[in-house]
């Protein structure tokens, strides 16, 4: 009987040992970034039977609960710093291939532009389109580290307006003889090896004709107008002042020493001829060599370059996986789980698709340990276990008393 009571005793108390150990390991990782809270669940043995009613026989630990309510999100002064707001986990990839899931979002861009998870792993990602939609099939996030390649400009287009009430003026237009022409305006284009080079139109009022008003264009690549074609031509604009001939023209084509040759579509449809003075606007496309400034990501996970040349590339999405029993996941070293067959298999997709969650850049989650509760919770247990350690006292008194009796 005695013998009973003490194993009963001894598995309370190692009861309270073990919950004791999820209360410290809660509060040791009370400022871990993505930590999820732990409690202990118990459950009654079954001791002997008294008068054919079952007698309790001590307490076990059934399970490890978690605790994976929101923790709180804060600001973070890294771009590539990554929290979940909902549901789902980060997923990640050791040098093995190993697949392990977590919610730390502290992420870093290694030596060879692998973007990389809080314990040095590959954050899994799917590759995107030019419009950031994904492309691809689940792979490591890459950030390509080169320079992005130029690009040469195809279509020059002009927009604005030109002055009603300018002179007519006569004779060729001549660049350097500002006489000759009413108004000029200029763009940037680019060869095909990034190069800039200066595009300038310049307009010449040529008075009335055929009922309309007529003027006369030149363009002049980098001041000259050697080695192009196509770079002269008329515009007419009827008596409300819309363009009625000459809003497309053919192409402008440039010889470039060193580079492909230019061949430009022009596009003056969005002049105008009223009476207000000139004012016009030139753009081309096109880009010079572009140098890596820095990773952005937004709420969807979308990750990005930009560049020094103002493009801005889409790269991957990060993908977040959730799982139909987050119970049941395992605990592994470094704080990541694993998938088990408690878990259930993941839906590995991308932010804020079907149940995951969003993503909220240059953010991280901290811990949701509560450590006011977790400082009752040691009161408590304390209590618990001076409760024990009193009932072994008493039944060690008890079997004392016992022994002494068998020897009298």
């Amino acid at each position: 009987m005695a013998g009973d009571s003490l194993s009963v005793t001894q598995t309370g108390l190692q009861g309270v040992d073990t919950a004791m150990q999820a209360v410290s390991d809660n509060l040791a990782n009370a400022q871990t970034t993505g930590f999820q809270a732990e409690s202990i669940e118990f459950a009654t043995l079954l001791g002997e039977y008294v008068a054919g009613n079952p007698l309790g026989g001590g307490v076990t630990v059934q399970g490890i609960n978690r605790d994976f309510s929101q923790g709180a999100i804060v600001q973070s002064n890294s771009p590539t710093d990554l929290a979940i707001q909902g549901n789902g986990f980060f997923v990640l990839q050791d040098p093995s291939g190993n697949i392990t899931y977590s919610r730390n979002g502290h992420m870093v861009v290694g030596n060879n532009g692998d973007l990389l998870g809080f314990n040095g792993t590959n954050v899994m990602g799917y590759a995107v389109n030019a419009a950031g939609n994904p492309s691809g099939v689940l792979a490591p996030v890459v950030i390509p580290q080169g320079v992005l390649a130029p690009t040469a400009s195809t279509k020059a287009s002009l927009s604005g307006n030109l002055d009603a009430g300018s002179p007519v003026l006569s004779g060729a237009i001549n660049p350097a003889d500002p006489t000759t022409y009413n108004t000029s305006v200029s763009m940037q284009v680019f060869d095909s090896l990034g190069n800039s080079h200066v595009l300038t139109y310049f307009y010449q009022n040529a008075g009335p004709s055929g009922g309309n008003e007529q003027w006369n264009w030149l363009a002049t690549l980098d001041g000259s107008t050697a080695g192009l074609g196509g770079n002269s031509g008329t515009v007419a604009f009827d008596t409300t002042g819309k363009l009625v001939s000459g809003g497309t023209p053919g192409a402008l084509t440039a010889t470039i020493t060193g580079a492909a040759s230019l061949n430009l579509s022009q596009n003056f449809s969005a002049l105008t001829q009223y009476a207000a003075a000139s004012a016009m606007t030139g753009t081309a496309d096109g880009n010079a060599v572009g140098h890596p400034l820095s990773v952005q990501v937004d709420n969807n996970g979308l990750v990005s370059i930009a560049y020094s040349n103002g493009q801005n590339v889409n790269i991957a999405k990060v993908a977040v996986a959730t799982f139909p029993s987050e119970q049941g996941l395992q605990l592994s070293s470094g704080g990541v789980y694993e998938q088990s067959q408690a878990s259930g298999q993941p839906t590995i997709a991308t932010a804020g698709a079907g149940a995951a969650g969003t993503i909220r850049p240059s953010s991280l989650e901290n811990s949701n340990v509560d450590t006011t509760k977790q400082l009752i919770s040691l009161v408590v247990l304390q209590r618990s276990f001076q409760s024990n350690a009193k009932a072994l006292q008493t039944e060690d008194n008890i079997l004392g008393t016992l022994m002494q009796l068998q020897t009298t």
